[in-house]
């Protein structure tokens, strides 16, 4: 099996046994690249509901659990993924170990390749392919941007253009609004941050917010 790429994230709150959770990272997968990552003390708790989305009960802060610091962001390739139910094995026993030695989920791993691309989009606005075509790096790498389309979009065609990343996704002109055909019709709903749903046969109609105005948004999901 062709090797794939994973993502770790390590939280503020966990930095303290990062020198163990790295090393230890590094002898089971191939380190890849590197970031510490810093988000807008404002707009912290935003982009880290987000980012972890439908997983967070109602009214929960993440961001107390985490810490609202700057943070690790892992690549990684498994050489040979295993799965069960649907997620890396190798993967998940790490994230569980760690989970073990802080004694708290303070490290994040991606379960399987659509969430690696998902959270990929989510942190840097690039897909895996993107990274794929990229030099590997072991020293962290400073990155100090917000999620994409946080706190709002600037304009519709950044968030189009982020949105015709997700695989088997595409974008159409659909009168004064858009339409978006995906597999992955909920990874596109979360990017784009899309609120106030409304259905129809086949489709559902959303808003996103660009600067000051609702842009509607139409996003299908195909098989």
């Amino acid at each position: 099996m062709k090797k794939e790429l994973y993502l770790f994230i390590v939280w503020q709150n966990a930095r303290f046994m990062e020198k163990s959770i790295v090393g230890d990272i590094k002898k089971k997968f191939e380190l890849f690249q590197i970031y510490e990552i810093n988000w807008s003390e404002k707009n912290f708790a935003a982009n880290i509901a987000r980012f972890y989305g439908k997983k967070l009960p109602n009214g929960y802060k993440k961001e107390k659990e985490t810490g609202s610091g700057s943070f690790l962001a892992l690549l990684v390739y498994d050489r040979s993924p295993q799965f069960s139910e649907g997620r890396n094995i190798a993967i998940t026993t790490a994230k569980s170990n760690y989970t073990q030695m802080i004694g708290n989920n303070l490290v994040h791993a991606s379960n399987n390749l659509e969430e690696t691309n998902e959270d990929l989009l989510f942190l840097f606005g690039k897909n895996v392919k993107e990274f794929e075509q990229e030099e590997a790096f072991f020293i962290p790498k400073k990155y100090n941007k917000d999620i994409v389309g946080c706190p709002i979009w600037q304009t519709t065609d950044e968030a189009l253009d982020i949105v015709r990343k997700i695989p088997f996704t595409k974008v159409t002109k659909h009168k004064e609004s858009f339409l978006i055909h995906s597999r992955y019709a909920d990874t596109a709903r979360r990017i784009l941050n899309a609120t106030s749903q409304f259905k129809f046969p086949g489709r559902h109609k959303y808003f996103i917010t660009v600067g000051k105005s609702k842009q509607p948004i139409y996003i299908r999901k195909v098989s």
